[in-house]
């Protein structure tokens, strides 16, 4: 048997890649008995059935480190929240949902805002620049001046990253300039709408150095938090986490309860007002779908 990695799960065929040969396959019939479905981003042992054809069969999915379920991915190092400066703007209620997503799934996170070619440095406000001072690493890129892609770049070798974001930020753009050889499709933007047309229809691993592989990802766009219980959410906010245990009650939600450090810490500027809005929307969605 060999071992490679699922690029691609497409209509119950799963592409393998394995020194740089792509191998088509379908899965045993025995990997029904161990109840374990593969996904883009597995390590599978697989046999070759057909050299000529590049066909093959999963033998085995080797045990994963993590997995996401939407999308399906599995071993990840890293998670990417990808957002534009403009056209669209940020939508910050989607980003502190996939910042929450990572954070509730132990995903390493950071964050990428592309097109700052379209905005002076003065626009980029301290609701962009103020995730640095929360612990995730930000960066501010253009892929037409080139501004910040090469820190990039350098930021994405030797892990395996999932660009997560909704349509038209750019995601496809800045892996093409990076890697120039994957010649991704890319959407316009709607100027009526402010949104941008999906390109991306399915979940794929990209690589082109040793040890380097980018998920081009669709399905982040409609993040919901119907699966999480509202007393954890909490804990998913990390500039929440050093104030908490001097809130007045230990079971704090920083909602409407007296002596809550957190809400101290809001209305001092020390915590970003839409983050703690944001955090507030989460929430009441939660307690919205416990009434139905």
């Amino acid at each position: 048997m060999k071992k490679g990695r699922i690029i691609k799960a497409l209509s119950g065929f799963f592409y393998v890649q394995s020194d740089q040969s792509v191998i088509t396959c379908k899965g045993r019939g025995t990997l029904k008995k161990t109840g374990i479905i593969p996904v883009t981003g597995d390590w599978v042992k697989y046999t070759v059935v057909d050299e000529l054809a590049k066909e093959g069969v999963i033998e085995q999915v080797l045990p994963r480190t993590n997995e996401m379920l939407r999308p399906p991915l599995a071993n990840l190092d890293q998670l990417m929240a990808v957002f534009s400066i403009k056209n669209p703007v940020p939508n910050l209620v989607l980003l502190d949902r996939i910042l929450l997503r990572a954070e509730a799934q132990r995903f390493h996170a950071s964050i990428c805002f592309n097109k700052t070619d379209l905005v002076d440095e003065k626009e980029i406000g301290e609701h962009l620049s103020g995730y640095r001072k929360i612990g995730y690493p930000v960066f501010f890129v253009s892929t037409k001046s080139g501004e910040g892609m090469a820190e990039l770049k350098e930021f994405l070798q030797g892990r395996t990253t999932a660009l997560a974001g909704a349509s038209g930020v750019g995601k496809s753009t800045i892996i093409n300039s990076i890697y120039p050889e994957f010649q991704l499709k890319t959407g316009e933007i709607s100027h009526k709408i402010q949104r941008g047309k999906h390109t991306t229809r399915y979940t794929e691993l990209l690589s082109t150095e040793p040890d380097t592989w980018i998920a081009d990802t669709p399905g982040f766009s409609t993040l919901k938090a119907s699966d999480f219980d509202m007393e954890e959410i909490r804990f998913y906010f990390r500039e929440f986490l050093h104030l908490q245990d001097d809130c007045r009650f230990h079971s704090c939600l920083h909602l409407k309860e007296p002596g809550c450090s957190v809400k101290e810490a809001v209305y001092n500027g020390y915590i970003m007002q839409h983050r703690y809005e944001n955090y507030k929307k989460i929430i009441e969605e939660i307690q919205s779908n416990r009434r139905y």
